[in-house]
């Protein structure tokens, strides 16, 4: 992976009074615009490094003050570097358990073998019962793991996404079934195992259709859509036969108010299954980075969601989605109202604006050394003042 795809870089800007100077030479910033006299001579460059004032702030405080100005603009850096941060993550410290990445690769693996198998005309029914069992494996680990975002994996090469999209959308799928419905543990194994399998179809699916950057003709569009009705055919000639699962299989693309794909039914037409398999399909496919877009931020990814519910998803089902992640989803960076700065861990209480935050840089600028979490909804005076960037999804 290049380096420039695993640091975030965040910039956060603020004025500070020069009685605050000394403190922000601790801190990773530098002058903001060029400090001016009222006749236009620059006293302090922009750009300049805050740490490289210490030796004379002093001086510089009075000379600034000699002249009538007593703040200056700053502007802090927080170069987010992913691959520390997801060491932090999964640290025994923080207990944010995500799924086991050797089981994760495994499931990867598995969906990959399926695919070719298909292709070959080499898949038996054993294939098929193994990965729906790797699905089940799944729904077990995702009832174990604090915050589902922490289980999904991102897509790293383009040949990948299908693969990977199946393993996400049976770990969300199974999540938000236990959210839903928390004393039916067979809805959560029935996502999960539908999930694994609900792309099944696209293994028959042309690959200049299936990734095609641009924009798919009606013609091909018909090809994508009879996906849905080659992974029921595919399923069901390979021994699965519950009814639950070939919902999720076949139905994952009708939408609430009809107009969906393949039998445009709608509302109580559509099983539950399919309908919170919807959800999950769509979520995942909006926050993975594909062919033809780059991955869209989680918090952006609910927006669009929530814009459309009632037209395309069961809103209830959306509604356990945005509890879960909550406004802040896990993986967002942000600015706090003091001036801090870190990225979501996790939503654990019911106030969707105050989230757990993994504090990065201090309000004075400064990278912390030690593991600090802020719990907002723990009658914190602190809020989130804005969203920096979606750090994404962990790898696996």
């Amino acid at each position: 992976m290049a380096k420039n795809e695993v640091v975030v870089q965040q910039t956060m800007k603020r004025r500070i009074s020069l009685g605050e100077l000394k403190e922000y030479t601790a801190s990773r910033g530098y002058v903001a615009e060029d400090v001016v006299t009222g006749t236009g001579a620059i006293l302090l460059p922009k750009g300049t490094e805050l740490a490289s004032l210490l030796a004379s702030v002093e001086h510089l405080e009075k000379n600034l003050r000699r002249w009538e100005i007593f703040s200056i603009p700053i502007t802090i850096k927080n170069d987010i570097d992913v691959e520390a941060l997801e060491h932090i993550l999964n640290s025994s410290e923080l207990n944010l358990r995500g799924v086991d990445p050797a089981l994760a690769k495994e499931t990867i693996a598995q969906v990959e073998n399926v695919y070719e198998r298909i292709g070959e005309g080499a898949c038996t029914p054993e294939d098929i019962s193994q990965l729906a069992n790797q699905g089940r494996t799944l729904a077990e680990e995702v009832t174990k793991a604090p915050e589902v975002m922490f289980c999904l994996g991102k897509v790293r090469g383009w040949d990948e996404y299908t693969y990977v999209h199946s393993m996400n959308v049976a770990l969300l799928g199974g999540f938000l079934a236990s959210r839903f419905c928390p004393d039916q543990t067979e809805l959560a194994e029935n996502l999960s195992m539908g999930g694994i399998l609900h792309d099944l179809g696209k293994a028959k699916v042309p690959k200049e259709v299936l990734n095609k950057p641009g924009k798919l003709t009606d013609e091909e569009f018909t090809v994508m859509k009879n996906h849905t009705v080659y992974g029921g055919e595919l399923a069901t000639a390979n021994g699965i036969s519950d009814e639950r699962i070939l919902a999720v299989i076949v139905g994952h693309h009708e939408r609430f108010n009809g107009g969906g794909y393949p039998s445009g039914f709608d509302h109580d037409q559509i099983r539950l299954e399919a309908r919170i398999a919807a959800v999950a399909d769509v979520f995942d496919a909006l926050t993975a980075r594909r062919v033809y877009k780059e991955p869209m931020a989680s918090k952006s990814a609910v927006t669009i969601m929530l814009d459309n519910m009632s037209s395309h998803f069961d809103p209830a089902v959306v509604r356990v989605l945005l509890v879960s992640l909550g406004l802040y989803p896990p993986g967002t960076a942000v600015e706090l109202s003091d001036g801090s700065m870190g990225v979501v861990v996790g939503s654990r209480g019911s106030d969707l604006m105050r989230p757990e935050v993994l504090i990065q840089i201090d309000k004075l600028g400064r990278k912390m050394e030690d593991i600090t979490i802020v719990d907002l909804s723990q009658g914190q005076d602190i809020f989130v003042q804005r969203p920096l960037h979606d750090v994404g999804k962990l790898s696996v």
